[in-house]
């Protein structure tokens, strides 16, 4: 049985008890990680309306666009407003049984001060931390009243913009990622303690969808934060140094060049969705992999990609691996008119020419990481499709891959990859839902397991650097993990990130190189898979192309994601 951890007491501060739905969510995945919810703060301002004149005497013509749609027109998931009462009782709580004390404020210019009396109530519930979801800018003495300080959101990364509103500007200037900030709260504003922070990818053709993502997905912030402190003892707390613009609500000029990129990029990207495949192929130097990381390009023109028989497939994900017997490089076959991938080798001895299937399944089938235990090569591919995560061992006689065991059931893995570390077998994947931006881990003492989910999942959220692409390799004594940049687009580049920590307690890393795709080339406009050993290093590389059978292909798709989105 595990250990079982004190569980952390917590606060929220609300304008009300009816909050936007991402509130609400946050505040559920508190209470069913186990934290208890000790105290609601309510703003009791009974300042008096203001009359019509004094209204439109001070209102910002100049943003009337923006305050107009975003109050009428502006309607995401994520806002939706919801009563904390319900939501509560479908956890088995009941509101009437958490303190709640009503707090006037005292305003100054733009900063919200809580008189002494409030102060001090609050400091007697003894909490551990209080979320910030009301009451504006906060200053003074409220910051030090729970045991780890206020918590607050910014969604946005704070080196780039402060203010608001989340997620609006990255959107309206085209940046293709968009940072998220939970903070401990100081006298300085979207300059506080960064406890955690991420990054998603920008969905530039719906601000409606970008928000929802990066207000919604969110949500599981506080709880990962709760859950390092109960394991470590600490609160880890990173100064930021911020010296980015001040950004506010958007004049009307700007509101009627959103609503044209509105329209604009809906268009382009229905129409790439459609009408735009990607081709991938792999591609080889005989060269070390050590030596070609240090500058790929200079090895361009000593690149044999592999030539392909049907404009409708392509080969990406390639793994190579020598046995006293061969050389084997593994890879994806997938065919647009199945939908589908299968796992196919060539071998050295055949001039890396004559492919044979070596697994085919009713489902997907691609990342075919390849590794050697106790003398057998193993095979761990993608297999998400299945709901598994299936081992299987290579035949070297008969050319196949065999069954082993399962590694995880019920879990839709991506690009699953394993390495054995300071005595522990450590297995990395994203999941389906968010492929290129949550990377997961699990631990294990023994290779064929059982595997269990690391506390701290996922490690790592950023559409630049998270999803694995390839397996893990020495470089100067330091342990590498490549990864995939889908920042613009999947598979833009791939980050050689170095491992700084990998422990029971801590996973920590930093990016040190990222390696291009190959200018000189046909397959220059994407690159996500890199690996290779003492004498040669594998990789693939993209294309956009247009075949009928890819356009049905995500037609079809689009039909599929129609008909789900209707049913949820």
């Amino acid at each position: 049985m595990g250990q079982q951890y004190e569980p952390l007491r917590f606060g929220i501060m609300v304008d009300d008890l009816s909050m936007d739905a991402w509130k609400v969510e946050t505040v559920k995945q508190l209470l069913r990680g186990g934290m208890i919810c000790s105290l609601i703060i309510r703003n009791a301002e009974t300042e008096g309306k203001k009359n019509l004149f004094q209204r439109l005497k001070g209102y910002p013509v100049r943003r009337l666009f923006f305050r107009v749609w975003n109050h009428y027109w502006f309607k995401p998931a994520s806002k939706t407003p919801t009563a904390l009462g319900p939501a509560l009782k479908e956890l088995g709580l009941n509101l009437d049984e958490i303190l709640s004390i009503d707090c006037k404020p005292v305003y100054q210019k733009t900063s919200t001060f809580f008189l002494d009396k409030d102060i001090e109530t609050i400091k007697n519930q003894k909490l551990d931390f209080i979320l910030r979801f009301g009451f504006n800018i906060l200053r003074g003495p409220i910051l030090e009243t729970a045991r780890y300080g206020i918590w607050s959101y910014h969604h946005d990364d704070e080196m780039e913009y402060r203010g608001g509103p989340p997620g609006f500007w990255e959107w309206l200037q085209d940046n293709p990622r968009n940072g998220v900030i939970l903070q401990r709260l100081t006298e300085k504003l979207d300059k506080g303690l960064v406890l955690d922070k991420r990054w998603y990818p920008t969905i530039l053709h719906s601000y409606r969808a970008h928000l929802d993502q990066l207000l919604m997905d969110s949500s599981d912030m506080p709880l990962q934060v709760c859950r390092r402190i109960q394991h470590t003892g600490e609160l880890e707390e990173k100064l930021s140094e911020s010296t980015a613009p001040l950004y506010r609500a958007p004049y009307n000029l700007k509101m009627l060049r959103y609503w044209w990129l509105c329209f604009s990029r809906r268009i382009r990207f229905h129409w790439h969705d459609v009408f735009r495949q990607e081709d991938w192929n792999v591609g080889y130097v005989e060269t070390p992999l050590k030596d070609f990381i240090k500058d790929p390009q200079d090895y361009s023109e000593q690149i044999t990609w592999f030539k392909r028989p049907l404009r409708r497939s392509y080969f990406a994900d390639p793994f190579v691996i020598t046995t006293e017997k061969d050389t084997y490089l593994f890879f994806e076959s997938y065919d647009y008119r199945t939908g589908k991938g299968r796992i196919e080798m060539v071998r050295k001895s055949k001039r890396f020419r004559r492919r044979s299937v070596v697994l085919e399944e009713p489902f997907h089938l691609s990342y075919p990481f390849v590794f050697a235990h106790e003398g057998t090569v193993y095979c761990l591919p993608e297999s998400s499709e299945s709901g598994r995560l299936g081992l299987y061992r290579f035949d070297e006689d008969a050319l196949k891959l065999v069954p082993e065991c399962v590694l995880l059931e019920h879990v839709q893995a991506v690009d699953p990859t394993l390495v054995y570390y300071d005595g522990c077998w450590n297995l990395f994947l994203t999941q389906k839902d968010f492929p290129s931006v949550k990377l997961y881990r699990y631990t294990a003492h023994n290779m064929k397991g059982p595997y269990t989910p690391y506390y701290d999942n996922p490690v790592k959220v950023d559409c630049a650097g998270a999803r694995m692409a390839g397996a893990f390799f020495e470089q100067d004594g330091d342990l590498i993990r490549p990864a995939q940049e889908c920042v613009r687009y999947y598979g833009t580049a791939v980050c050689l990130n170095r491992v700084q920590q990998l422990s029971e307690r801590r996973f920590k890393e930093i990016q040190i190189a990222k390696i291009h795709p190959f200018i000189d080339s046909h397959f220059k406009q994407g690159l996500h898979t890199l690996n290779g050993n003492g004498s040669m290093t594998v990789f693939d590389g993209k294309r956009w192309t247009f075949t009928f059978s890819g356009m049905f292909h995500q037609l079809g798709n689009k039909v599929k994601r129609r008909r789900e989105k209707k049913h949820v």
